[in-house]
């Protein structure tokens, strides 16, 4: 059974990163929450040159690409180390989204891609929730942290205008029961 579920989850990262490939920007690129380390391995693939870096909590590396365990909170990455960081389905299973995502920015000089699940009412909240969990329960072992922080479409823009960051592309990946949608943030120049 994990066998079918990791061949699936291969198969919907290779999805996925064909939503994203275009807005990968520069060849220092960071991948905050990898879990398997698909989509690295994607994003080094997709770049001659590319020094891709996973990051996460919990150690479910599948490729040879380096992976650096962290606390969730702060990124032991100087400012400004990568060009791109990917937080692909990330964020709402952080403790503290908004720490992650000001650390993701602090470590990175100009473009942040995230995709997350989002939802529209308070069932369709619940639902993602349940979904979630069984899903990533099951994939990871229980290595995973719940979906604690799902949001709504505005509220994750508020988000990210709060943290300073210019949205520059919204769109779904995904319409069914399980909503996913697209961020693609670039830093604001600082003078």
């Amino acid at each position: 059974m994990r066998k079918l579920l990791a061949r699936a989850l291969e198969k919907r990262a290779r999805h996925n990163f064909s939503f994203i490939a275009d807005y990968v920007d520069g060849d220092k690129i960071i991948d905050i929450g990898a879990a398997e380390g698909w989509n690295g391995r994607l994003a080094k693939q997709a770049g001659e040159n590319r020094d891709v870096r996973l990051l996460d909590v919990a150690d479910m590396n599948r490729t040879d690409l380096p992976l650096t365990l962290y606390d969730g909170k702060t990124i032991p990455f100087a400012d400004e180390t990568f060009d791109t960081a990917l937080l692909l389905l990330v964020l709402h299973h952080c403790s503290d989204p908004d720490t992650v995502l000001r650390e993701a920015a602090r470590v990175t000089r100009r473009r942040l891609i995230v995709t997350e699940s989002v939802y529209r009412t308070k069932p369709g909240r619940h639902v993602l929730w349940c979904l979630d969990n069984a899903l990533n329960g099951l994939r990871s072992g229980n290595l995973m942290p719940e979906g604690l922080h799902f949001r709504t479409t505005a509220e994750w823009i508020e988000t990210f205008g709060r943290h300073g960051l210019l949205l520059r592309k919204m769109t779904y990946t995904s319409k069914t029961l399980h909503k996913h949608i697209l961020f693609v943030l670039d830093k604001q120049e600082t003078k």
